[in-house]
């Protein structure tokens, strides 16, 4: 769900941007129709994913979330890390956002075709719906979370934890985010 944080963490092609991007909608074994460029994408996507599950920084930013959102807890953090990325992203990026999505956007858009599964029906939404640029407001956040709540079978009201970046919690939540992200670059 972290689409923005993905995207920054590939190498600057269409192929490693696709793999990294295709991430959360490729489930278990690669398939041998995958492009080598895409498969080892998606193997990055995988391998950030599970360092960021065993990150101290991380565990802690959930915790603070896990009373009132359970296992959900996890999604939303994914959505706060790119929302803390996306109002601070040339700390980590050598350009602007808006210029990196372009850029993003130019790589991607003439690879249609290949992307795998669902992606080829999200990411036209994602690019032309400015989801990527909409997390550095908190009602794009809002609308990410409402949009992830109505596709879960329980519907969870994962909006509700906005109010996090609201309060007290936020200061704390971006301080977490700040100790994790430089390691993350590095995977």
């Amino acid at each position: 769900m972290n689409y923005l944080a993905h995207l920054l963490l590939a190498k600057p092609n269409a192929e490693s941007m696709i793999g990294n991007l295709a991430g959360d909608f490729v489930k278990g074994r690669i398939g041998d129709d995958v492009p080598p460029g895409i498969a080892a994408g998606i193997r990055h996507h995988r391998r950030v994913d599970a360092f960021t599950d065993s990150h101290p920084s991380v565990a802690a930013f959930r915790r603070v979330l896990i009373p009132e959102h359970g296992h959900y807890a996890r999604v939303i953090a994914d959505v706060f890390f790119d929302h803390f990325l996306a109002i601070d992203f040339t700390r980590y990026a050598s350009e602007p956002l808006d210029e990196f999505l372009s850029r993003v956007y130019a790589a991607i858009d003439p690879h249609i075709d290949e992307l795998p599964g669902r992606l080829r029906i999200v990411y036209p939404r994602m690019r032309d719906d400015g989801w990527l640029s909409s997390y550095r407001a908190l009602e794009g956040i809002r609308l990410a979370l409402g949009g992830i709540s109505h596709r879960l079978s329980r519907r969870p009201q994962l909006a509700t934890a906005v109010r996090f970046l609201q309060d007290t919690r936020r200061a704390e939540l971006e301080r977490f985010f700040h100790e994790f992200f430089p390691d993350v670059m590095a995977v």
